[in-house]
């Protein structure tokens, strides 16, 4: 590391609206993220080193200091997180009041691409615990519960990791491991197969037969995002080539796909799609939804009109009717939302096109007409696509029900976007910001955590 590196002075972050937690020995006065040049930086590519400074002005005196970094992704899982205590570190014994501690501290990011958020800290411990666990004499076990903490920043600032400029992919997965790979070729020995038997024809229903030029149709997605609506609109175009959506997505993830059909509401993952073989000439479509409005709804929801179909939503149930929904909101985020985060989060690291559910609120027919006829090249007229779209709306569904009525029992609740802020207190959004805030900015829900 190049100890002359120094971030110029517009490089260093607002620090006056951001809250530092700690015993008030010390506090952040400057933190800075750069690129290897020294210019400030929010982008880096994977695998490519950033450069975080931070310094603590020390308020009273402190034993060994000992500052650090960690981040973590949209769905608050640590990915990283390292001291200069753990790298080794010079420090002095002591720290006096009115010193400065400067830190450069360089990750190389060989992460999967997407948003991450960072928190910095200070701690402290004696120095006989410090020149323990450097001669490896005591345990981080047992050095813990020695040190001090006396400041830290939550979620300082955010960053992203993209693909580089090759589009190539280091790893998959959450993060890079040290290893290697060996390969050893055998020619294999001939084997002569016996003749094939000869097929008996077997009588083919030409009412359900599927032209070998139709294509299969997956509509991607996740809970909460307008599924329904879209299933509605693929079942009356295309009846005969519907496979219906099981629980555990087992007409995708466990049954042969077949040829030609459309499967729509497929609840998974990219990294499950792609686990799967696909017919040739397949199409796919992505519909996300703002995971705001996602948990709003999946709570009313779970909480009055979702049917009994497993234990767990009668249990989940219980819970949130003993909650108030700030409660109900705050404690059981989790569990109403992390599977549909981390659906959003592989398709939006892949580069896949997004339809976002908001669009198709108010351009439903464009939109729609675009992928089905133009892309996917659903076999129906357009005027007929045109009339199925139309009966599909909120208005058609609800016998009249103006979009922005609620009725708390119906699937169809509310049929709006934005929703959340009749919800989100500032409890809920500082819990929701903390586990998804980064993934509302990655998918352009947001631009910054200042909502």
């Amino acid at each position: 590391m190049d100890t002359n590196f120094r971030p110029r002075p517009a490089a260093f972050l607002d620090l006056s609206g951001i809250s530092q937690q700690g015993d008030r020995r010390a506090r952040c006065s400057r933190i800075a993220v750069c690129d290897a040049s020294g210019l400030p930086a929010r982008v880096f590519n994977q695998g490519q080193p950033a450069h975080f400074f931070y310094e603590f002005e020390i308020l009273d005196d402190i034993d060994v200091p000992s500052g650090g970094l960690e981040f973590h992704d949209a769905a608050g899982h640590v990915i990283h997180g390292k001291s200069s205590l753990q790298y080794g570190t010079p420090a002095p014994m002591v720290a006096k009041r009115g010193t400065r501690l400067f830190y450069h501290h360089v990750i190389t990011l060989e992460v999967a691409v997407g948003e991450y958020w960072f928190t910095i800290g200070l701690a402290s411990g004696e120095e006989s615990a410090y020149i323990g666990y450097q001669r490896s004499a005591l345990s981080y076990q047992e050095l813990e519960p020695l040190m001090r903490e006396h400041c830290r920043v939550v979620n300082a600032s955010s960053f992203r990791v993209r693909y580089a400029p090759s589009g190539s992919l280091l790893h998959h997965g959450i993060a890079n491991l040290p290893g290697a790979c060996r390969l050893m070729a055998f020619e294999a020995p001939q084997v002569v197969l016996p003749p094939p038997l000869s097929a008996t024809p077997t009588e083919i229903d030409d009412s359900s037969e599927i032209d070998d030029s139709s294509p299969t149709i997956f509509h991607v997605t996740h809970w909460k995002a307008g599924s329904q609506w879209i299933y509605k609109i693929l079942r009356e175009c295309m009846p005969d080539r519907i496979i219906e959506p099981k629980p555990q997505e087992t007409q995708f993830l466990r049954s042969p796909l077949q040829k030609g059909k459309v499967y729509p509401t497929v609840y998974v993952t990219k990294q499950q799609f792609d686990s799967v073989n696909l017919p040739p000439d397949s199409h796919c479509f992505v519909v996300i939804r703002d995971l705001r409005d996602t948990l709003v709804s999946a709570y009313f929801s779970m909480r009055y009109s979702h049917a009994i179909l497993a234990p767990s939503i009668a249990q989940l149930r219980s819970a949130l009717e003993a909650l108030s929904v700030e409660d109900g909101l705050v404690q059981k985020i989790d569990e109403l939302i992390s599977g549909s985060a981390r659906i959003q989060m592989s398709w939006l690291e892949s580069g896949a096109p997004l339809i976002h559910y908001e669009d198709l609120l108010n351009h439903d027919l464009e939109i729609l007409e675009r992928v089905l006829l133009d892309e996917c090249q659903i076999p129906v007229a357009r005027e007929r696509f045109h009339e199925v779209v139309l009966s599909s709306r909120f208005e058609q569904l609800t016998q009249g029900r103006q979009r922005g009525q609620e009725e708390v029992t119906e699937h169809n609740r509310k049929g709006i976007a934005g929703d959340w802020r009749n919800y989100f207190t500032d409890r809920v959004k500082q819990a929701f910001k903390i586990r998804y805030g980064g993934l509302l900015v990655a998918t352009g829900y947001e631009q910054d955590l200042n909502w």
